[in-house]
């Protein structure tokens, strides 16, 4: 048996309790002169006999005080039955992987049910018990135990974390030397088995796995047409995974864009197996494009439902051409209906008083400015500048002619999902007086990512932040891309790339965008807690949406959506084959029983009353 409260003193409360009662029943008060007839002195006198039985009667009624009292005071301690409550230190690991919000069928989900299953181990606990409480993300650690109302509320703020790698703590070396825990402590696992599936040994395991169907967005991507870039087609993977066999497996997608557009497919991919869809996006246009699937029966996890992503693009381009009138870039760009062009002479005053309200883009072909515009940067020539690569001293290799040394432009390897060279043909695109760019600091460091080029030269290189920007390391004029079938299509992309606005797709869980400063918003246009780390804006994108980064006079829109097949598998658990671990009553055993005896002491006192007015005690 043990107590809710200390047993010291309930122990000092139980002697002190029946300590008083013993003695109000052996002081006696005071007798009060009475006059009284002399026979009832006699009658007093010939009923001597009869003080035994007094005896027993004073004894009854101060067994029952006794035990009204002990009751009462038994009560307050709230008694708990031995093996009912778990005492001493408690480790308490969360696992708070995204399949723990799973919907079951039952409802809730299974982090509803690990929660409560925690909330009852901590309410059935001793008062004087501890308790660490740490989680499979990491978020939660250190070796301070901590009561069990703190525990309560530390539960409070966990939930199921995305984007991050859940592992079981190192328990043995939080409990190890150093820490102010006891080295023996009791460590137990609450969680569903997907994403940690192993636990030290001696780690007491409650499963709240249990199998609910589910369908999901494992793939979302919006792009332009190879053949027209003005329209868009969609590219979706879908998967499903049931359970049991009445699962109809047909998977319903609806696409919604701006200004009401809109497109519908009825899938049926095969259990366990992801299909790819493409779908056109017949009169979409610039803007927010959202894909939600739905399917007959219940669904598990409704996050992996929904994917989002956005069609930047604009209807006109502010373009200023630098260095004076040069017949090719002007034929160039004029040849898409977008741009807008105006040109600066040349100088290094060109672009001195340059408003980047009044302007989207500069083209610079011939030297560099010393200083980067405050627009994007469409750059090609010789020449070096702070805010450039850094270029390859020398001559670039490759056969030479009379007219210069030609270089060929391959396609840098990993480069080609690049959106500016996705399905471009450059095999045959060659050029010449090239400054190369160093090729070899244009590392993971650089802000630069390398495009066209090999591990030494670096011919065409790109930068996102904080404004984009591209540097051809060679005038375009010498090279032979105006001749090649797929260069108004780079050309185009490139204006877009540089232009528009720039959108990045992540996964849920915490977002990062390059940005020297800014705020964050949602679809609604509420701010969103951020913070700043370097040069970067950190968030929580907890849920599927797109969210807005503004600032610096740039706009960053960032298409949140959990596109994971691992998640939405929330069936690949390791204790598949094992039942669910069973919740505990719903009261405590201490609260069960102190009313008990409440009701008890309740009950002696009035069988106490009744008797000593019927004169069985006294």
């Amino acid at each position: 048996m043990g107590f809710g409260a200390a047993p010291l003193l309930i122990a000092l409360g139980v002697l002190l309790t029946a300590g008083i009662i013993v003695v109000l029943y052996w002081v006696r008060p005071e007798p009060q002169p009475v006059v009284v007839p002399s026979n009832l002195i006699w009658r007093r006198v010939l009923d001597e006999r009869r003080r035994r039985e007094d005896f027993w009667r004073w004894l009854t009624s101060l067994v029952i005080a006794l035990l009204a009292g002990l009751a009462v005071i038994l009560a307050v301690a709230q008694p708990i039955p031995e093996g009912a409550a778990r005492g001493g230190r408690i480790v308490v690991v969360m696992d708070t992987a995204p399949s723990m919000a799973a919907a079951l069928p039952g409802g809730g989900t299974r982090w509803d049910q690990a929660a409560e299953q925690v909330r009852r181990i901590l309410t059935a606990s001793s008062e004087t018990s501890e308790f660490l409480l740490l989680d499979t993300a990491g978020d939660r650690g250190g070796r301070s135990f901590i009561g069990r109302r703190g525990a309560l509320e530390a539960l409070e703020d966990l939930g199921p974390v995305h984007g991050r790698e859940h592992r079981f703590p190192d328990v043995a070396d939080l409990l190890g030397p150093g820490s102010d825990a006891a080295p023996a402590a009791e460590v137990i696992f609450v969680g569903d088995g997907v994403y940690v599936p192993e636990a030290p040994e001696g780690v007491e395991r409650l499963s709240v796995f249990e199998s609910v169907s589910n369908a999901g967005i494992t793939a979302f991507d919006v792009r332009p047409l190879p053949s027209d870039p003005g329209r868009f087609e969609a590219f979706i993977e879908v998967v499903r995974h049931p359970v049991g066999e009445d699962d109809a497996g047909v998977v319903v997608l609806q696409i919604d864009g701006a200004g009401g557009a809109s497109a519908r497919r009825t899938l049926r991919p095969e259990p366990g197996t992801p299909l790819g869809e493409t779908v056109p996006l017949t009169g979409f246009v610039a803007g927010p494009v959202r894909a939600v699937i739905a399917i007959s029966g219940e669904d598990g996890l409704p996050a992996d439902d929904v994917a989002h992503a956005y069609i930047p693009a604009r209807n006109r381009l502010r373009v200023l051409l630098v260095g004076g009138p040069n017949p090719f870039w002007e034929a160039a760009l004029r040849l898409d209906p977008r741009v807008s062009l105006s040109v600066a002479g040349p100088g290094p005053d060109a672009l001195a008083d340059l408003d980047a309200g009044s302007v989207d883009l500069v083209v610079v072909e011939g030297a560099p400015p010393e200083a980067m515009p405050p627009v994007p940067v469409l750059f090609a020539g010789s020449g070096s500048a702070g805010w450039l690569p850094s270029r390859l001293g020398g001559e670039a290799a490759g056969p030479g002619d009379e007219e210069g040394t030609a270089v060929m432009l391959p396609v840098v390897r990993g480069q080609m999902e690049h959106p500016l060279l996705r399905d471009l043909n450059l095999e045959d695109a060659l050029a010449r007086d090239v400054e190369a760019f160093d090729a070899a600091s244009l590392g993971d460091r650089s802000p630069w990512t390398l495009l066209l080029g090999d591990s030494r030269l670096g011919l065409l290189a790109a930068r996102e932040s904080p404004l984009r920007s591209l540097a051809f390391a060679f005038p375009i004029a010498r090279s032979n891309l105006p001749l090649q079938a797929d260069f108004p299509l780079l050309l185009s992309r490139a204006l877009s790339w540089l232009t528009d606005v720039q959108v990045r797709r992540v996964g849920l869980g915490q977002a990062r965008v390059a940005m020297a400063a800014g705020a964050i918003f949602d679809a609604d246009g509420r701010e969103v807690p951020s913070r700043r780390l370097g040069s970067e804006i950190s968030f929580d994108a907890s849920e599927p949406s797109l969210y807005y980064a503004a600032g610096g006079g740039r706009e960053v829109v960032v298409a949140a959506s959990l596109l994971n097949r691992r998640a939405s598998n929330l069936n690949q658990s390791a204790w598949a084959g094992e039942p669910p671990a069973s919740l505990a009553p719903a009261g405590t055993v201490a609260s069960a029983l102190w009313p008990l005896l409440a009701l008890f002491a309740l009950l002696l006192i009035v069988a106490e009353w009744v008797a000593f007015h019927r004169h069985a005690t006294v």
